[in-house]
């Protein structure tokens, strides 16, 4: 009886060790993805978005805001969540007209100078396939990411005024496909709510298949012509909401 005894009870401490040690891996795990767990996520963000180093007629239009909403989900791994989540989403962009960028280069059909501008902002449309590598770290997840994708910027009509009268021009739409390249930091706050804070830079190839340009309007800069269609070039910091909407 008495080495049926130990036996048993050698097979019960195995189990609780080994129950304890899984339990101690799983909040280790835990304690690395700062409450990240498998499944559907919704990201709302809001924030700024800048033309850098702008070519052609993108330079007519200065910062302004940027809203996402991006689904994303994340896979299990070995020992929790994976390391790679993937994302579909859109960007919307306000861009307002940076008047003195235009009237510094902007010429009437007449050769004049135009005296005033005015115009509504201009929109930015993106829609994007990404790919998000987090980092583990204890009390908040670094990440970086991907992505892949269509660019619509498409700049409202202006309004200007000159010793000539009042008139308006148009400028070149441009879209075509896009490279984002961003990094962020996500925090989780409560239950399925975690905060995040992130700066991207995205590459539009819009020059592409330029010699099929055509003006939309008056856009006679002495350098840029009418803006046959240059790549565009944007950066984005943006905050917002992540919220797990799986199971």
């Amino acid at each position: 009886m008495r080495p049926r005894l130990a036996i048993g009870s050698i097979a019960v401490l195995a189990t609780f060790s080994t129950l304890a040690g899984a339990q101690e891996r799983a909040a280790q795990s835990d304690r690395m993805t700062d409450g990240l767990v498998a499944g559907d996520y919704l990201r709302l963000a809001a924030g700024v978005l800048s033309p850098v180093n702008p070519q052609g007629s993108l330079g007519d239009w200065d910062r302004g805001t940027s809203y996402s909403l991006i689904w994303e989900n994340w896979q299990s791994g070995s020992g929790g969540v994976g390391r790679v989540g993937f994302g579909i989403g859109v960007n919307y962009g306000l861009l307002p007209l940076n008047e003195t960028q235009f009237l510094s280069e902007f010429l009437t059909p007449q050769g004049t100078r135009a005296t005033s501008a005015t115009a509504s902002n201009a929109s930015l449309l993106e829609i994007e396939t990404s790919l998000r590598v987090r980092i583990p770290a204890p009390y908040i997840m670094p990440t970086f990411s991907l992505a892949f994708g269509y660019i619509n910027f498409r700049p409202s009509t202006i309004q200007y005024s000159s010793a000539a009268g009042s008139s308006s021009t148009a400028e070149q739409r441009r879209y075509g496909g896009e490279l984002t390249i961003g990094a962020g930091l996500d925090k989780h706050v409560i239950d399925r709510f975690a905060v995040f804070g992130e700066a991207s830079y995205t590459y539009g190839f819009t020059g592409l298949g330029q010699g099929l340009a055509r003006p939309g309007g008056t856009c006679a800069t002495s350098s840029n012509g009418c803006d046959p269609l240059k790549n565009t070039t944007l950066g984005t910091i943006r905050g917002g909401l992540r919220v797990h909407i799986g199971g």
